[in-house]
């Protein structure tokens, strides 16, 4: 961690680990490092280049510049969001190489654009890096907003693209070389490693309209873990459910994903996460006793049903648009319809869609996975868990016999099958299910299977070895790809299964093991907050807003908002919420 923490320091500066908190922090106090946003000296001069208020000339110098940043230097001038110039320029000092490059991409604007321009993100190149050897990525993904990239091209054109680039344009080094192929400016075969070389850099913000100088890290401001209180909490939640509630259509569609840097929204649907988000706008509107909003998830309701259902044999069937028919999707379209207040109206396509979980439920307690196709049982770490909770949340609300040993029959069967495969996206959903069911029977092997899952969930956490500081609180194990890529939606739900096995541990008095678990959980949602786009820093480079603002990225280096990015981790924060007391969110360390 202290090799890696020195990179990322070299990179961005001391100063932007120290300064660089972002909006969360405001939620705690207003005391901590000075910012190099208080002073405006740089940023005033800045903003009258741009603005024609005067000639160009050499700028104040760059406050607590790292001793490798060098004189070359990146600006990209925008309006609102949009990138209207742009240019790289090299000079004795990083502060000459500013001067320059500011002057070079103001020369392109008319007098009235540049009047508009609000913002600017600036690059400071420092020490260069070697990429990766031939036959490997140029660089691992976690470099990507943190190392810039310069390409020698066989006609001799030298390109560079600043780490704040790649995050604007959500881009990768590899992908940037397989444009230039395809464009026809370097040969199929790609470039040698020896025209390929990488660079740290320092990363700046500029705000023309609050005249504010803002360190960032991959075009962020780094969440400390002080910003996670009660209050920031909230406001984490508040930011998510008001992104879902925007992106719900008057005619009921919800949008699956969008795309920040393109402005365009995904063209690919899902119905298993369309079905959660549905759960989470019910949950938001019960909340909020908004009965506006209840309207008009009945509207998404009917909207998911149009598209997804039809009955077979008196079978409910929910159908993806490539005609596959999963248990989840089925369990979580009646798990959603019964907690709709106006159920009754979906009466018959709820019992439909129970027959079907029971027609995909076997005598030895497993699931089928799939009705169409025939056969596939694939997907065993998530449908069955999904099946599972809609039993739970049944006999929460009804106790039936029957239902209840068809339930533990599933659970002997699971808990085996987990001990001899253990996969994290397994436990979250069991978790929340046994945990329920617990809650009714004081089942002691419930209990204890949910401490022993979630318990070792915990080791895939990274925190103290997180390899940077803005990833810290993720949960990801880069020895086991086979467990999945880093993700916020898989973050969301391990956090909705650990708030569940913490209730449990706190309920049997077990309070070594609630504290361990409450510590996962604050560092969790330090991570969400990371990942929020939250205010006009983050979202430097987006043009709508109003798509984008409370979403959820997936990465830190990867921008996409998808839906059950923000669902997940919604209904986590909303139990975290209900159960922790102020003090709950404390954690201790960096």
């Amino acid at each position: 961690m202290i090799l890696i923490l020195f990179l990322v320091v070299a990179a961005v500066g001391w100063w932007t680990l120290q300064a660089a908190t972002n909006q969360f922090s405001s939620a705690v106090s207003n005391s901590g490092p000075a910012s190099v946003g208080a002073e405006p000296r740089l940023a005033s001069a800045m903003a009258a280049v741009v603005r024609g208020d005067r000639e160009p000339s050499r700028l104040p110098g760059i406050p607590g510049l790292p001793a490798s940043a060098r004189g070359l230097a990146y600006v990209a001038l925008r309006t609102d969001g949009a990138r209207t110039g742009q240019a790289w320029a090299e000079g004795k000092s990083p502060d000459d190489a500013l001067s320059a490059a500011l002057d070079e991409a103001r020369s392109g604007l008319g007098d009235d654009e540049g009047k508009r321009v609000t913002s600017i993100d600036v690059t400071i190149a420092g020490s260069e890096r070697e990429p990766g050897p031939e036959g490997s990525p140029i660089a691992d993904n976690l470099d990507r907003g943190i190392l810039g990239l310069s390409l020698q091209l066989p006609d001799g054109t030298t390109l560079r693209y600043a780490p704040s680039s790649m995050i604007a344009e959500n881009t990768s080094f590899d992908r940037v070389i397989e444009r230039l192929q395809e464009d026809g400016r370097i040969p199929a075969e790609g470039l040698p490693r020896d025209a390929i070389s990488l660079f740290e850099a320092t990363q700046l913000l500029v705000d023309l309209d609050q005249l504010t100088v803002e360190p960032v890290l991959r075009g962020n401001l780094l969440v400390p873990s002080s910003a996670v209180t009660d209050e920031s909490t909230s406001i984490l939640a508040t930011r998510m459910a008001d992104w879902l509630v925007r992106q719900l259509d008057e005619d009921g569609r919800m949008v699956y994903g969008y795309f920040p840097s393109r402005g365009e929204e995904s063209q690919s649907n899902n119905m298993i996460r369309q079905w959660m988000a549905t759960i989470a706008l019910q949950r938001i509107a019960g909340d909020r006793d908004d009965d506006t909003l209840n309207r008009r998830v009945l509207d998404n309701v009917t909207f998911n049903l149009a598209l997804s259902y039809r009955e077979e044999e008196g079978l409910g069937l929910i159908a993806d648009p490539d005609g596959d028919v999963k248990l989840g999707a089925v369990a979580l379209a009646a798990l959603a319809i019964s907690q709709n207040p106006q159920r009754s109206l979906f009466a018959d396509e709820e019992a439909a869609l129970r027959r079907m979980v029971d027609r995909l439920w076997q005598p030895d307690g497993s699931f089928d996975t799939f009705y169409v196709p025939r056969g596939r049982r694939d997907n065993q770490n998530f449908y069955p868990g999904e099946a599972l909770l809609l039993w739970a949340v049944t006999l929460e609300s009804e106790f039936d016999v029957r239902l209840h040993d068809r339930f533990m029959r599933s659970f002997e069967y699971y808990r085996t099958w987990h001990r001899e495969q253990p996969n994290p996206a397994f436990i979250p959903w069991h978790t929340m299910a046994y945990e329920r069911v617990w809650t009714l029977t004081q089942d002691p092997e419930l209990r204890d299977f949910v401490f022993e899952m979630n318990d070792w969930l915990l080791e895939i956490q990274q925190w103290d070895d997180a390899p940077a500081p803005d990833v810290a609180g993720r949960f990801y194990n880069p020895n086991r790809p086979d467990f999945g890529p880093p993700h916020a939606s898989s973050d969301g739900v391990y956090l909705e299964g650990l708030i569940a096995a913490h209730r449990l541990a706190v309920a049997v008095g077990d309070e070594t093991r609630a504290e361990t678990y409450r510590v996962a959980i604050a560092r969790g949602i330090r991570h969400l907050m990371q990942l929020q786009f939250a205010d006009e820093t983050d979202m430097f480079y987006v043009s709508k807003t109003d798509r984008v603002a409370g979403g959820m990225r997936t990465t830190v280096y990867d921008n996409a908002i998808r839906v059950d990015n923000v669902q997940h981790g919604l209904l986590a924060v909303l139990d975290v919420l209900e159960s922790f007391e102020s003090a709950d969110y404390r954690i201790d360390g960096p």
